[in-house]
This record gives structure tokens, C-alpha cells and sequence, in this order.
């Protein structure tokens, strides 16, 4: 027993120092992004004759991109880590209600295996990108979800065909993140991250005395995050009704769609999946190439200033744009 508390201390304060890391990391980029906000409206005001001038703005753009993309990569390891590290503990690992998995609840009542909901709602109030912690078999039935309300109004049981579920399988079992998709749980764009979870089982055919037990795939531990501080960031940069930044995926569909104009038919609306890649801007950034390019859209010339986000071996990417 007292092993046992010492290891979730010792857990704990890892996950502690991994956050600390994340927030002073975020703090900073917040802190650098508020000087460009200061910077770049006075900088929009000059002359256009002041090529000085335009070509401070298009630095000063361009790094907020930088930042941004910096951010969104920073959002996603940290989420990585705090799921990683928590899949470690001996709560999770432990799968005993099993056998209570129904359609009624689209999973297990929620009454039952309350540590590994507190420890799933314990994500929720450390990282508030997380919308959504789920524990699922190694079928990729639903065992438990948080928050609850969220898991029984799940319109199915099982989600095999998700491309988290496909992507953690095809990687032997490593992290992985997924394309965006439209959540099921949450019903906005978001993407879902699965790490695997192993218990220990009894190695009954294990003849030696220097292993007894083996480990044991339980299932796996998936967050769904829509990346929220990221678009209240975005907000926060007081754009111009005719500019919009987008945070898009491997696949260039968007996570993250802003722009203050009124009249956008498509920008701040997350009930449906937006696909980008029609754009040389995407293109771009899904080659992990970071820069700026003039391209046409329904039309009009725009400017388009664009950076890659490597995650494993993709490329993610946030690209701003504005009328040439």
C-alpha cells in the first residue's frame, strides 16, 4: 500500500511539472502575441507608400503565425503527456465492470469505477481543451466517458471505424493523434487522442522465476479536445473583418475557423467539417514547409501567410489570410 501511494505521488508530480512547463510555455507565447496586437494596428494605419512600413507588418505577421502554430503544437504535446502519464496508474489500468457495458448507458453505469472517473474528470479541470476523456476496450467499445452526460447520449457503442482507434492500432500501440473529425460527444470539429493502457496479467506458462506476470493490453484512454484556448487566442488578436486564421490537420480540414466578419458564411461556424486543401497555403503547410503566397479565392487575391506544425510524421498547419 504504501508503494502504491508513493508511486501516485511521485505521478502526480509529474503531471504537475508537465503542466507548470505548458502554462509558462503558453504564457509566454500570449505574452509575445499581445506586443504583435499592439504593434500591428499601428503598423495597418501607415501610408501604403511606406514600403518600410508594409514590410514590418508582414514580419510581424508572420511571426504571429509562428506563435500560433507554436501554440497549437504546445497545446497538443501537453495533452499527449497528461494522458500518457495518467494511462500509468494503477486505477486505469484496472478494467473490473467489464461486463457491465450496455447500450443503456452506452457504457457503464455511472455509479460504477468512480476512481477512473475522477481521474478522467481530474483531466478535464487540469487541461480545459479536453471537452471529453473516454476509457475503451481494446474492441474500442465505450467503457466510460466524462463528462457522463456526454457518454450516454452517444449515439453508438462502438467507434472501431474512428481514425484514432484505426491509427493507435496500425502504430502498434503508440500515442497517437487523429484527423479532425465531427465529434459524436461534443458535436464540433475536434480530434481525439488514444494512448494505450496496459495492466498486468498472470503469466501462468512463464516456467522462469524472473517474470511472473506480462503485460496486458486493457484498452486505451482518448481525450477529445476542439482546442478552445486556441480560437479564444485567435479572438483575442483583434483581426480586421476582411482577415481569418485557420488551424487545420494533415488532412487540411479545419479545427479552428475565425474571422470578425459578420458576413462569413463559413468562418466561426463548427457544426460541419470545413476542407481546406483545395489551397496552395494548405498544400504547403502539409509538406511541413512554413512562408507566404498570393492565391486566388472564390475570386478575389488574397494573402495567405502560413506555418507547418510537425506532429510525429504529419504536418499540421495555421494559415492567415487577408486581401492582397
Amino acid at each position: 500500500m504504501q508503494i502504491k501511494t508513493n508511486w501516485k505521488k511521485k505521478n502526480h508530480y509529474l503531471i504537475w511539472q508537465k503542466n507548470i512547463l505548458t502554462i509558462i510555455i503558453n504564457c509566454i507565447s500570449i505574452l509575445v502575441l499581445s506586443a504583435i496586437i499592439v504593434v500591428t494596428p499601428s503598423l495597418s494605419s501607415s501610408q501604403p507608400s511606406q514600403t518600410n512600413s508594409s514590410t514590418v507588418i508582414t514580419t510581424a505577421q508572420h511571426n504571429m503565425v509562428k506563435l500560433l502554430a507554436d501554440m497549437v503544437r504546445n497545446k497538443l504535446h501537453g495533452a499527449v503527456n497528461l494522458l500518457e502519464i495518467t494511462s500509468k496508474d494503477p486505477v486505469i489500468q484496472n478494467v473490473s465492470f467489464a461486463n457491465f457495458i450496455s447500450k443503456k448507458y452506452m457504457g457503464i453505469p455511472s455509479t460504477m469505477d468512480l476512481p477512473k472517473r475522477k481521474l478522467a474528470q481530474d483531466i478535464l479541470v487540469r487541461d480545459k481543451d479536453f471537452r471529453n476523456v473516454y476509457f475503451v476496450t481494446p474492441k474500442a467499445d465505450v467503457y466510460i466517458g466524462e463528462p457522463f452526460s456526454d457518454q450516454r447520449q452517444l449515439p453508438r457503442l462502438n467507434y472501431a471505424d474512428r481514425d484514432w482507434y484505426k491509427g493507435v492500432t496500425a502504430t502498434n500501440n503508440n500515442t497517437y493523434i487523429s484527423a479532425v473529425f465531427m465529434s459524436a460527444s461534443i458535436h464540433v470539429p475536434a480530434t481525439a487522442i488514444a494512448t494505450p493502457v496496459y495492466g498486468h496479467q498472470n503469466n501462468n506458462n512463464d516456467t522462469t522465476n524472473t517474470s511472473k506476470t506480462r503485460n496486458k493490453l486493457s484498452g486505451y484512454w482518448v481525450g477529445i479536445l476542439d482546442l478552445h484556448s486556441i480560437q479564444q487566442s485567435i479572438k483575442n488578436l483583434n483581426l480586421t473583418k476582411d482577415e481569418r486564421i485557420v488551424v487545420v490537420d494533415h488532412n487540411g480540414t479545419a479545427i479552428v475557423d475565425y474571422s470578425p466578419s459578420p458576413s462569413s458564411s463559413t468562418a466561426n461556424n463548427n457544426t460541419k467539417l470545413e476542407d481546406f486543401s483545395y489551397l496552395d497555403s494548405v498544400k504547403a503547410v502539409r509538406k511541413g514547409n512554413a512562408g507566404s503566397i498570393f492565391e486566388t479565392v472564390n475570386g478575389t487575391k488574397i494573402l495567405s501567410i502560413y506555418h507547418s506544425i510537425q506532429l510525429a510524421n504529419r504536418f499540421w498547419g495555421v494559415v492567415f489570410s487577408k486581401p492582397a
